[in-house]
């Protein structure tokens, strides 16, 4: 019984919690909203410079080129997300 009291107490505070912030977030500033802005074109200058490019080398250079590829284009979905979850509505 004490075990389960103890899980209950946990959720509701973990519950709370997530509460909490989702109602105190105010949005980005200006700032960093140019920052992430800034970053969103790089690293789409980036992704346009690899994407014709061959890559020479053992498989293991190959593979992390694809898996460099791929994190950057993660990061780039990230931050196209944020950016449009701080457009105003």
């Amino acid at each position: 019984m004490k075990k389960l009291g103890r899980t209950i107490w946990v959720g509701i505070l973990a519950g709370l919690a997530f509460l909490g912030a989702c109602g105190t977030h105010k949005g980005m500033t200006k700032d960093e909203r140019a920052q992430l802005i800034k970053e969103r074109d790089s690293i789409q200058q980036i992704l346009k410079g690899r994407e014709g490019a061959c890559v020479y080398g053992s498989p293991e250079i190959i593979q992390a080129f694809g898996d460099e590829t791929n994190r950057l284009r993660h990061q780039l979905d990230s931050i196209n997300k944020r950016l449009g979850e701080d457009e105003p509505k």
